[in-house]
């Protein structure tokens, strides 16, 4: 398994220190799973403490093991139970102001530290580690660009084995069984609270219509109340569009895509739409760069959308449209910057964001385009290359 280096763990520490020391916190706890991985290299369970100056100290519960194998910090310890913490961490000082993930964190959790450590205020810090996420390093990058590849093929395969009468349940299997075999994790990780993400969605006509529950814009049907998103048991029709949402992880690095398909042709309402997602697209390559505030993208969207009339189908349908053209990726889904209305953050080198043009149709379906960009210090690069165009199924 490929590890994250030694360095790049530690650059990591270092941001979130600054952050932690601007912030006037004297330290900080990471617990959730993904910032565990990001800032130690390893997700076993564990409890991180990092103080605003020194060294971090990973306290690990299970499995002792793998976490010295996987993690390059250079104080790591065993603990059989998590009260044994509040021991270990008075000898460490610096607990007058802990920072913890309070917008992950279990109130229960909280309960539990408050009474460990009476004299301690907790403090959130959940923001400022979605700050220091945001940037992404050329390790990072070199991840993401090998979690395209995979996405990429993924897309191109869809056009071999799409056909009518195909359930997009089978579909699906299909690609994720081709996205596995090339190394993605199989999970796809999402912050936002109750917010279960499915990582390939497969939607023929009127399937991609369904109004979502979520913070999404497309979410198709599922095939449970239990689990109400994603590929059904629809069966492929000609004529209609095929949406294909598709998200690879590969070493945590989360890309996310989508194309659409057709198996014949599609109605010219639904190809007019595709060309403005590709307009808007185009010129969301052609002003990106760093300095440019987030939400200068979905005003510029929504203003070219509303001159074309398709305003009570972008990003959603007009009972429910999602305030956002594309949102931060990574080792989440959900991931800083959003290209949203209020997102006023500026554009700087090192974001990555997914840019999702999508008109939702009802009782219809669903037109798309979703890729990956990096952005540079002259404006953005492309990080998925599939063919970007209505990828049309020719019947056999």
């Amino acid at each position: 398994m490929e590890l994250t280096p030694k360095e790049e763990i530690q650059k990591r520490v270092e941001h979130l220190q600054s952050s932690l020391r601007r912030a006037k916190v004297d330290s900080c706890l990471i617990l959730q799973n993904v910032d565990l991985f990001y800032f130690s290299g390893t997700i076993q369970r564990s409890y991180l403490f990092i103080p605003a100056e020194g060294e971090p100290l990973l306290m690990v519960q299970k499995d002792f093991d793998r976490a010295g194998e996987e993690s390059p910090l250079k104080n790591i310890i065993p603990i059989e139970r998590p009260k044994a913490i509040s021991s270990i961490l008075k000898r460490q000082g610096g607990l007058k102001q802990i920072g913890l993930e309070c917008d992950v964190l279990p109130v229960n959790q909280l309960r539990q530290f408050e009474k460990m450590f009476p004299q301690s205020n907790f403090v959130d810090i959940s923001k400022a580690i979605k700050q220091v996420r945001m940037i992404k390093s050329s390790y990072e990058i070199g991840q993401l660009r090998q979690s395209a590849k995979i996405l990429d093929e993924v897309f191109d395969f869809a056009k071999e084995i799409l056909r009518i009468g195909m359930t997009e349940i089978e579909a699906e299997s299909q690609l994720i069984e081709l996205g596995r075999c090339r190394g993605h994790q199989g999970l796809t990780r999402m912050r936002a609270w109750n917010q279960d993400m499915v990582n390939a969605c497969v939607l023929s006509g009127n399937s991609g219509s369904v109004l979502p529950h979520l913070d999404v814009s497309v979410i198709g049907p599922g095939i449970s109340p239990a689990f109400p998103q994603g590929s059904s048991f629809n069966l492929m029709e000609r004529d209609v569009p095929i949406q294909i949402d598709f998200s690879v992880a590969y070493g945590g690095y989360i890309t996310d895509g989508a194309r659409t398909y057709v198996i014949g042709t599609l109605p010219k309402k639904l190809r007019d739409a595709y060309k403005v997602a590709l307009e808007i697209r185009d010129e969301m390559e052609n002003i990106a760069k760093p300095g440019v505030p987030c939400s200068h993208f979905y005003h510029l969207a929504s203003q070219r959308v509303k001159k074309r009339g398709l305003e009570d189908y972008f990003i959603g349908t007009k009972k429910n449209q999602a305030p956002f053209v594309g949102h931060g990726i990574g080792l989440e889904i959900d991931e800083f910057p959003l290209l949203a209305k209020g997102f006023s953050q500026p554009l700087e080198t090192g974001m990555v964001f997914a840019f999702e043009p999508k008109f939702i149709f009802p009782e219809v379906g669903v037109v798309a385009l979703e890729d990956d960009y990096v952005v540079t210090e002259h404006g953005v690069e492309k990080l998925t290359h599939a063919d970007d165009q209505i990828i049309v199924i020719e019947e056999s």
